[in-house]
């Protein structure tokens, strides 16, 4: 018969040793996880310039544009693939991870020198028998001006380390369309230095169309005559004042994490429709109509209104009144 015995010295002898169980335990949780290390990295970099930039180690004008962070994270990525396995995979990923970095900070502080600047000149009469017009601005990490006071249609400066200006204009159905853009070969960093200063005419009404990176935006559109104003933007700062020279006006802005100042006449009616997550809300002289909407008391009593429209991620909103 076979000896069962828990005692047996051969019984012993079939049980697997508990120092072999230890290993394998340790080796299966020991592996890479893909991504994992170079992701880490790419956080600790962003960090430590957001870091040096307010210790003061770097330069102040640095700015990073949003909309182009999406490449590197994929770059990242693909470098914890290549160094998954084996010394060579490892060796090349080293390699290339050193290129990307010294790349990353080339483009970062490679055109920040003041022998860089360059400025162009923006200048449009107003066409013949135009009664609107339409202004398209899309650009990147931009410092922006804009005001009313213009003699012209459009009257401008435009001040970059390393993007261009490209501009086109277009008159059909008595509607001058004029489009604004920043062009760049590849750059993904760019200088919070680069600035567009306007000046707009007073006489005719305008739809502005605002596409931006993260920017910082001053509108003073206090004496133009501002029919419907559109941004959409990354994380900013907008400062936009309006006037109250037409019977009707639209607002629209789509920004992410962003601190948003609106500064309205008291001769002006207001209604807001805010669509928004974690914001902060500071409305003055509103009534709240539901979740999402709100009028100003002098809504009802008033001949020239506007309409606010904002969709905001977790956002400043700031409402005040001249």
């Amino acid at each position: 018969m076979e000896n069962t015995n828990p005692q047996n010295p051969e019984t012993k002898k079939s049980e697997p040793e508990k120092s072999v169980v230890k290993e394998i335990h340790h080796h299966h949780y020991g592996q890479r996880r893909p991504g994992g290390f170079f992701i880490g990295l790419f956080v600790i970099i962003v960090g430590l310039m957001f870091l040096g930039r307010a210790a003061g180690w770097l330069p102040q004008d640095i700015n990073i544009d949003w909309n182009w962070i999406w490449p590197l994270i994929i770059i990242f990525i693909g470098l914890s693939i290549l160094t998954g396995r084996g010394w060579f995979s490892w060796l090349s990923g080293t390699i290339v991870t050193i290129i990307v970095l010294a790349l990353v900070a080339w483009m970062v502080f490679g055109n920040s020198s003041d022998k860089n600047l360059t400025t162009q000149e923006v200048g449009y009469d107003k066409a013949a028998n135009v009664t609107s017009a339409v202004l398209n601005l899309n650009t990147g990490a931009t410092k922006l001006n804009i005001k009313g006071g213009s003699a012209k249609l459009l009257t401008g400066i435009f001040s970059s380390y390393n993007l261009e200006l490209k501009q086109q204009e277009e008159t059909k159905d008595n509607i001058q369309n004029i489009t604004l853009e920043t062009t760049s070969s590849w750059k993904w960093f760019t200088s919070s230095k680069n600035t567009i200063d306007l000046q707009v005419n007073n006489d005719l009404p305008i739809n502005l169309n605002i596409d931006s990176g993260a920017s910082d935006m001053d509108l003073d559109l206090t004496n133009v005559m501002a029919k419907a104003v559109d941004v959409d933007t990354g994380a900013s700062t907008l400062n936009l004042t309006l006037g109250d020279k037409l019977e009707q006006a639209s607002v629209n802005v789509d920004a992410g994490a962003s601190t948003i100042n609106i500064t309205l006449p008291k001769s002006l009616g207001a209604k807001l429709n805010i669509d928004a997550g974690a914001t902060s809300k500071n409305l003055s002289d509103f009534k709240k109509i539901d979740d999402k909407t709100y009028e100003s008391n002098n809504y009802a009593s008033t001949t020239k209104k506007v309409n606010l429209d904002f969709g905001l991620g977790a956002s400043t909103l700031n409402v005040n009144w001249k």
